[in-house]
């Protein structure tokens, strides 16, 4: 078991499953949260709410929602992090000492429960929809169904918050390793090898605009119907362009980075042509006769320096390929459709 994991991690991390089987860890899960939602029915029926408590389907949204892929996305950070950080290890200008405290760090600030603990609290306390009112907490001492209302509440603000903190920390990794400095050998695929980068933070995105999809777009099929411009400029809009930026905005580091070892290498290059090019006017200028192996070691050089121009220059400058923007654009467009989507449930049940 790691030392270091994520809460939700701990608590199924007692149970004798293979932790390398996916379905398995997918069935554990959604049986944990079938076994909550059954609870809450035997409390219920205690109290001779039974039908009321079924006939809610509000409540699945959290439990088989929300709750599974929170659950189901702490399972697969937890499992790929700490490879994902060790795939790019190559590329960092570190020695094994301040890369294992990086590593230590990143892992510190994302499996923490503390900042998680403290989003909950503060949703139970103030946000709407979420908050627990002192009348709900009084009835905790009148029956056993409004104890249990109480306590699911705020074990689902607890996943909730675990959501939230999960994108912070994924992000937080990928931008704290754009920071660091790099080592790279710059030729046409050296995008290649930010692949593990990239796909943490696909991981940050598909996390990000699947929240939009449930807490924000899904909520307005049942709002009143707007029109057509408020459509295009609800906050959704904004959100969009935020998860964008935020998908795309720490890899300007390396960016910036890839750009200045690319201008640095070119200038080598380029004097490195100037000098040979005063070889070779110094060893044509001799009589064929004269003309040793010198001038054959000349051009073999020469034209290793012409390849290693070419491989230079066709470096890339950003860190992602066309895939990962496929997948933002794919991300945008589904959250998008989400919108549409939830417009038009709300006027037909209008």
């Amino acid at each position: 078991m790691p030392k270091k994991m994520f809460w939700t991690e701990a608590l199924f991390a007692w149970l004798p499953v293979d932790r390398g089987k996916l379905w398995l860890q997918i069935l554990v899960r959604l049986l944990f949260l079938f076994l909550l939602w059954l609870s809450g029915l035997a409390v219920f029926a205690f109290d001779g709410l039974g039908n009321e408590y079924v006939s809610d389907v509000q409540l699945l949204v959290p439990f088989f929602g929300t709750g599974f892929i929170i659950l189901f996305g702490t399972y697969m950070i937890q499992s790929t992090l700490a490879d994902t950080i060790q795939s790019i290890r190559p590329l960092l200008r570190l020695d094994d000492l301040q890369f294992k405290k990086l590593l230590g760090r990143i892992e510190l600030y994302s499996f923490s429960f503390l900042p998680v603990l403290l989003v909950a609290l503060l949703f139970t306390a103030f946000l709407p929809g979420s908050r627990l009112t002192l009348m709900q907490l009084a009835g905790v001492f009148q029956s056993v169904h409004a104890a249990w209302i109480v306590a699911i509440a705020f074990f689902l603000n607890l996943l909730t918050a675990t959501g939230i903190w999960m994108g912070v920390a994924i992000w937080l990794t990928v931008f704290l390793l754009s920071r660091q400095p790099l080592q790279v050998e710059l030729s046409a695929r050296s995008v290649e090898k930010f692949r593990g980068l990239t796909n943490l933070a696909s991981g940050f995105a598909i996390f990000y605009f699947i929240a939009i999809v449930i807490g924000v777009i899904i909520p307005l099929s049942i709002a009143p119907v707007v029109s057509v411009v408020d459509v295009v400029t609800s906050p959704v809009l904004m959100y969009i362009v935020i998860g964008v930026l935020g998908a795309l905005l720490p890899f300007y580091n390396i960016h910036r980075t890839l750009v200045a070892l690319k201008r640095q290498e070119l200038l080598r290059i380029d004097e490195e042509f100037d000098e040979m090019e005063k070889e070779l006017s110094g060893v044509l200028g001799q009589p064929v006769s004269e003309l040793s192996d010198q001038s054959m070691v000349l051009m073999n050089r020469l034209f290793s320096l012409q390849i290693k121009e070419r491989r230079v220059r066709a470096a890339k400058e950003w860190p992602f390929d066309v895939r990962f923007i496929s997948r933002l654009l794919g991300l945008v467009g589904a959250a998008i459709m989400a919108r549409i989507l939830a417009e038009i449930i709300s006027r037909l049940s209008s």
